[in-house]
């Protein structure tokens, strides 16, 4: 990223010259530090943050949050609108604890419902109601169109070619961490499997 651009950069470029320089900055202190590589994850980290807030601009008003968004669109896309809050962490890159209190905070406001399994009872089994389904079609017009024009100067075989670069980031991420402490239901695992 060219750090002498006009001052007319927006606020995530300025932040994204921010984070340029301060890479740089450690890069020329700490010389065992890749600054290219150090750049690129700092710059997704920073995208997935912005991200997240544009999407939250269109939720909050609603009083939904990003979790709350995709756990209805789960809901919604499942067989009969139906899921077991396990199966819904991985898909929402939460922990179970966290999807527990999801879950709590759909269903007291009405947009699913909760009833224990009948095939296990240990189990809940959550299912999305027309109130919460007609929430997320309202959603889904404006939640699109956003993402449509992030992408939109860039050509299909651009965008296809920065997916397949992601995922293999994702396989070298994995490959890095074989051995650690990470389990399948921890936010990190759960947020890198999102």
């Amino acid at each position: 990223m060219d750090t002498d651009q006009p001052s007319t950069m927006g606020p995530l470029q300025q932040r994204a010259s921010e984070v340029e320089t301060a890479v740089m900055r450690s890069a020329a202190f700490f010389q065992e530090i890749p600054a290219l590589e150090t750049l690129i994850l700092r710059l997704m980290v920073l995208l997935g943050r912005e991200i997240s807030a544009v999407l939250e601009e269109i939720l909050k008003p609603r009083g939904l949050n990003e979790t709350d968004y995709r756990t209805l669109m789960m809901l919604i896309s499942q067989p009969d609108g139906v899921a077991h809050p396990s199966d819904l962490c991985a898909d929402v890159a939460q922990s179970p604890a966290n999807m527990t209190r999801v879950a709590d905070g759909l269903y007291e406001r009405g947009l699913i419902t909760r009833v224990a399994s009948e095939e296990d009872r240990r189990r809940t089994i959550l299912r999305i109601t027309p109130a919460g389904e007609a929430l997320v079609r309202a959603l889904l017009p404006e939640t699109t169109e956003r993402i449509r024009r992030i992408f939109a100067d860039m050509p299909q075989p651009v965008r296809q070619g920065l997916l397949e670069q992601l995922r293999a980031v994702v396989v070298r991420i994995d490959q890095c961490t074989q051995g650690t402490q990470r389990t399948q239901g921890s936010p990190a695992a759960a947020h890198a499997q999102s």
